[in-house]
């Protein structure tokens, strides 16, 4: 037992001194650097938690960059800047690193911290157009919209094909109610190549405002097609016909939206009534998921439709899905068997309205039916 425990310490020990001959021929920290470039970030994290530290020549400043680089890839904003503050009173002069604090501090939403960490940087901060968007955006933040717009000027001087500069200003003049100016540099922005759904939602929106309904139907026609998977552009397109009372053009762009997004299938069915069209209206309502939302709708094509006895065979349905709370569907109801002829059922509907407007209209409706009941050949 003594020989074999004798072995056992010697073997520990062979290999704690082949260990430690190992890590004096591994440079981690360079090691670290290779594989944090190279985009494998928790290797470089186990990697660089095996560098000694305690060695007398032991690059910190380096080490400490390190640190602050790799904890900004893992998204650890306030602990990567810890680590880039030491590699800075370590020695590190790079302006370059000032770039990485800047984009910490705006993660944090530190908005003064991305001016100061971005004046810090200086010409490397010059070089890169996006860094010309998150300070004008910072100082947006902080109130100071003036020397934001400021910023965007001296991008677009630097980088004047960036379509963002373009956006941005565009953005910041919607926001202060100058619609027509801001179409300015959307007709810029949009000569770009390089724009979003949000991009055109936010021109359409600004044209409707300025009362430019044409240009925005335009607009956003050129939208869907460029981003047929955006649903708000679709719409946007169908609001745009809407606030024009262009119903039909409106139900066909829903009908069309419908076949890819079925939660349009109710609006389409709601503006082809609204248009005059019930027939296209009953196959919209047709594709309703919603059982109760199709029930409500289908009232409005019943009585389109002139189609009475369907709408009055719904009562029960309706009651299945309370939807006799909404006094339109109780009216509805009542009308409808005033219509073919069940008096009793439609003052029994009629007498639980307790809306004024509709009230008025149900009071006139049991004069009708008074009428009716005492004077059949006279009732219309």
């Amino acid at each position: 037992m003594r020989i074999g425990l004798v072995f056992i310490l010697a073997l520990i020990t062979a290999l704690g001194f082949a260990q430690d001959a190992d890590e004096a021929r591994i440079d981690y920290v360079n090691l670290g650097a290779t594989l944090l470039s190279d985009g494998y970030i928790q290797r470089a994290k186990t990697v660089l938690e095996k560098a000694n530290v305690a060695k007398p020549d032991f690059d910190f400043k380096r080490y400490y960059t390190l640190k602050g680089v790799l904890h900004h890839e893992m998204g650890y904003p306030t602990i990567s800047n810890i680590f880039f503050d030491e590699s800075i009173r370590r020695g590190q002069d790079n302006q370059s690193i000032y770039l990485y604090i800047a984009r910490n501090h705006w993660q944090n939403q530190e908005y003064g911290e991305v001016i100061e960490a971005l004046d810090n940087a200086g010409e490397a901060a010059l070089k890169i157009d996006q860094m010309y968007v998150i300070k004008a955006e910072s100082y947006k933040q902080l109130g100071d919209l003036e020397t934001a717009w400021s910023v965007l000027d001296a991008g677009i001087a630097r980088f004047p094909d960036y379509p963002r500069f373009y956006s941005q200003k565009f953005y910041y003049l919607l926001e202060l109610g100058y619609y027509q100016h801001a179409q300015q540099y959307a007709e810029q922005y949009l000569s770009k190549q390089d724009y979003s759904a949000k991009d055109y939602l936010g021109i359409a929106f600004a044209l409707r405002e300025s009362g430019q309904y044409a240009a925005a139907a335009v607009l956003m026609e050129e939208a869907v097609i460029k981003h047929p998977g955006d649903d708000k552009l679709l719409e946007m397109l169908g609001q745009i016909y809407i606030d024009q009372e262009e119903y039909l053009m409106a139900a066909l762009v829903m009908d069309w939206a419908s076949i890819r997004f079925p939660k349009f299938s109710y609006k389409a069915a709601t503006l082809y009534l609204k248009a005059g069209d019930p027939i296209r209206s009953l196959q919209l309502n047709r594709r309703i998921g919603n059982q109760a939302q199709k029930f409500q709708q289908r009232l409005g094509i019943d009585l389109a439709l002139e189609d009475y006895e369907s709408l009055v065979a719904k009562a029960e349905a309706l009651k299945r899905y309370d939807l006799l709370a909404d006094d339109n569907i109780v009216y509805a109801l009542g009308y409808a068997y005033f219509r073919i002829g069940d008096f009793d059922s439609a003052k029994n509907y009629l007498k639980q309205v307790q809306d004024v407007q509709l009230f008025a209209k149900a009071s006139q409706l049991f004069k009708e039916i008074e009428k009716c009941q005492n004077e059949p050949l006279e009732c219309s």
